[in-house]
């Protein structure tokens, strides 16, 4: 029977089908399904472009509004550097000397060796004199071939506010030594009438230069859009966008920019966030800065992200393509399955052919897995490289919060110094102590910050041993009884006294944080209470601090223990308590935990498992 000339018919018949049914059909099929399977796959590659894009658009923003926080921190530094200088020059003698008698040539000289004197103790840009009429009587730099006596500013719209009786702020491209800086002006005054104006010009070329050094793609705009300050030296004094006439007209007056022709960048915005300039795409983060009505702008590279995009779009395309292979894999096996019971014959040639294809499938697949391999050990190492990198900018981050942090007393230090040589020469010794009582204090603020920052850095050596809880807050009260006073805040301890798997210092750390945390909290409230518990419960060793303060917002709950992240206002702090809290103990085993407290104000806990906390019971 199996021989007969039906089943060959029958098998020939199989035979034919199969291979139309491995041919695809009629070539129209074929562009009708490959057209249809394209229409479904576009839009997930986009999709997943879209969503991997703009992923990596919201990190490059959050790093950005870091970086420009530390930047226009800076900024501000640099600016409210010499704020106080003309006010405590304004009070000099030899000043209104000069301006009661501008002719004396006795008075000029002393006037400019006055102003040369202190110009080169205080590092200014420059210091000069104007008369009511904006005529520069004295200045620093009278020595110079481009000195600024005898020229007149009574066009500045910051002498025309000193002149008025006010202080007057102004950047703008020097007039006469054609170098972009900023102004403070003060009046000067006999009694309530105003004699003429001190201004100190601050020169920012320094801070461009180190925001080009560093590699950041920054401009500061002024309020008419124009570029007043930039790190790419090719920004700098273009607008953003066509100046309209009446900013043309103003700044015509003002001589602002001198004789730059300020014409538009070549700029176009894409989005509200990202935008196009000379043909390379950014995207922009911006941060006020208010009291000058500026605006600073960080302009950040948007290639990488697309390229991480890309890659998404690439890695769906490799799984879609897996799963089309396994589709055909069970779609060819279906009809191996659909010949073997047609023609037993047939199939057996047919399986040792798709048999040797599928060998040869198998080893390219093998091949492209252990090249998939690879590319994960390098991806692997490129994240590795990426988290000391971030390492390295948080340290660079921490340098910058140092550097704005300390600048502040040293300027206060530097100024006090001044008078207190002027003190001393007169015989003032109450204002003297005065002026050294305010100096030992700005030294022990800047004290507390450096110790603070030793022991974040140092933070892993502080941990293992153990201390007694109630030792250690009988120290940090000490340490806060003042402030504790002065706010009228009550501080309680509750709970049996405990080690913990901590050194005493570094205890002493995490109390000072949390407590002084809590002090700020309740600031101004009048009934302040802070209460420190300790336990043994459920196997845990915990120790908290609670107060009835306004609480933390939800929102920026999860972020707090973050570095560098803080509540306070700008120069209040660092951001590093509560990321030196965590890592202290989290480095002994424990872990800390932020909860509001029934009825107003914050909880925050520290605990360890019984193990630790019997081990630690032992070591007292």
């Amino acid at each position: 029977m199996a021989g007969s000339p039906l089943c060959g018919r029958v098998a020939r018949s199989q035979s034919m089908d199969a291979e139309r049914l491995h041919s695809g059909g009629p070539r129209g099929g074929r562009l009708q399904r490959l057209l249809v399977a394209l229409l479904l796959v576009l839009p997930v590659f986009w999709a997943a472009h879209s969503y991997r894009f703009k992923l990596e658009l919201d990190a490059v923003a959050t790093h950005a509004q870091q970086r420009l926080a530390l930047l226009s921190a800076s900024l501000d530094a640099e600016l409210l550097r010499f704020e106080s200088l003309p006010a405590v020059l304004a009070q000099h003698p030899q000043l209104k000397t000069l301006l009661l008698d501008p002719y004396d040539a006795a008075q000029i000289d002393l006037t400019n060796r006055l102003l040369e004197s202190v110009n080169d103790r205080t590092g200014a840009g420059m210091l000069y004199l104007i008369d009511p009429g904006g005529n520069t009587l004295a200045a620093s730099n009278w020595r110079r071939p481009d000195s600024f006596v005898g020229e007149n500013y009574a066009f500045r719209p910051y002498f025309q506010q000193a002149i008025d009786g006010g202080v007057g702020q102004f950047f703008a491209v020097g007039a006469t030594t054609r170098v972009p800086g900023f102004f403070i002006a003060h009046p000067v005054r006999d009694g309530d009438r105003v004699l003429g104006v001190i201004a100190v010009k601050i020169e920012l070329d320094q801070l461009e230069n180190t925001w080009a050094a560093g590699g950041e793609s920054v401009m500061v705009v002024d309020r008419h859009g124009v570029v007043a300050l930039s790190s790419v030296a090719a920004w700098r004094f273009a607008a953003l966008a066509p100046l309209a006439e009446t900013s043309r007209r103003v700044l015509d007056q003002t001589r602002q920019y001198f004789t730059a022709p300020l014409n538009p960048l070549p700029l176009e915005w894409l989005d509200g966030r990202r935008l196009s300039l000379s043909g390379k795409e950014f995207l922009t983060v911006a941060r006020p800065v208010p009291w000058v009505d500026w605006e600073m702008l960080m302009l950040n590279d948007t290639g990488a992200a697309r390229r991480a995009a890309w890659s998404t779009v690439l890695a769906v395309a490799l799984v879609l393509s897996v799963l089309v292979v396994v589709v055909l894999y069970l779609r060819l096996r279906a009809r191996r399955m659909r010949e073997r019971l047609a023609a037993q014959g047939v199939l057996e040639r047919t399986v040792a052919e798709r048999t040797a294809d599928l060998a040869d499938s198998n080893a390219r697949l093998t091949r492209e897995i252990a090249e998939r391999v690879s590319a994960e050990q390098k991806l692997r190492g490129a994240q590795r490289a990426l988290i000391e990198a971030d390492r390295l900018a948080a340290l660079g981050q921490m340098a910058a919060g140092v550097a704005h942090e300390l600048n502040q007393p040293l300027a206060a230090l530097r100024t006090f110094a001044g008078n207190g040589l002027i003190l001393l020469d007169r015989h003032k010794t109450e204002a003297l102590r005065d002026n050294l009582q305010q100096m030992i204090g700005l030294v022990e603020r800047m004290a507390r910050l450096t110790s603070q920052l030793k022991v974040f850095a140092s933070r892993q050596q502080t941990t293992g041993g153990s201390a007694s809880a109630r030792a250690a807050t009988q120290v940090v009260a000490g340490w806060l009884r003042e402030r504790l006073d002065r706010a009228r805040i009550v501080l309680e301890l509750q709970g049996e006294d405990h080690a913990f798997p901590l050194q005493s210092q570094a205890l002493e750390q995490v109390l000072s944080n949390l407590v002084g945390n809590a002090v700020d909290a309740l600031d101004g409230r009048g009934d302040g209470r802070i209460v420190i518990r300790t336990g043994l419960q459920d196997g845990r060793l915990w120790l908290e601090v609670e107060d009835n303060g306004p609480g933390i917002d939800p929102d920026v709950r999860e972020r707090i223990l973050q570095p560098f992240f803080s509540t306070k206002p700008l120069g209040q702090g660092l951001g590093l308590g509560l990321s030196i809290v965590s890592d202290l103990v989290g480095g002994s085993g424990g872990r800390l935990e932020v909860a509001a407290r029934e009825g107003g104000g914050t909880v925050m806990r520290v605990s360890w498992d019984a193990a630790t906390a019997q081990q630690a019971e032992k070591d007292v």
